[in-house]
């Protein structure tokens, strides 16, 4: 839950010069890692905390885009796709999770490396902020069509299913 809150203070600090959208994602990124071993050490998974996790992940990507777009470094198809392609993958792990299957995660190559790349767009979109430069634009231009190119193929490729 932690992701979200520093959801919260990323967009709502995403302004040039400020650095808390920076340390909001650095944050986000460690504590993305470090938590589920610690779940594993806590005891045997939830049923719900594959759910969360995944949750918070695309709720931190989606609110991220947001900010981003909002404020004019990125492009309102970046959004989208992210909203596109995570529905359906919440979704499926939902229906996993309330399955009762063993691996609940509704896993794909491709959503994993749009995942990746969600997070990565967030750190530029934060460095670009917190260390302005003419050269973050055409960057964060080139950043922003793999995002949704890899999350519409995410998208197609979970409805071929």
């Amino acid at each position: 839950m932690l992701r979200v809150v520093l959801a919260i203070v990323y967009a709502a600090s995403l302004h040039d010069g400020c650095k808390r959208p920076l340390i909001a994602f650095v944050l986000a990124v460690l504590f993305d890692y470090v938590d589920g071993p610690l779940a594993r050490r806590a005891g045997p998974p939830t049923r719900y905390g594959t759910l969360l996790d995944s949750g918070a992940d695309v709720v931190f990507v989606l609110v991220a885009a947001g900010a981003g777009a909002a404020s004019g470094r990125l492009s309102w198809l970046v959004p989208i796709a992210i909203a596109a392609a995570a529905t359906p993958y919440l979704v499926a792990t939902l229906r996993r999770v309330r399955a009762h299957d063993p691996s609940p995660r509704a896993y794909s190559a491709v959503g994993h490396a749009a995942g990746v790349c969600n997070y990565a767009l967030a750190g530029l979109l934060a460095g670009s902020v917190a260390l302005p430069s003419p050269s973050w634009p055409a960057l964060l231009a080139g950043a922003s069509g793999v995002v949704v190119f890899l999350n519409m193929t995410a998208v197609l490729q979970r409805l071929r299913r």
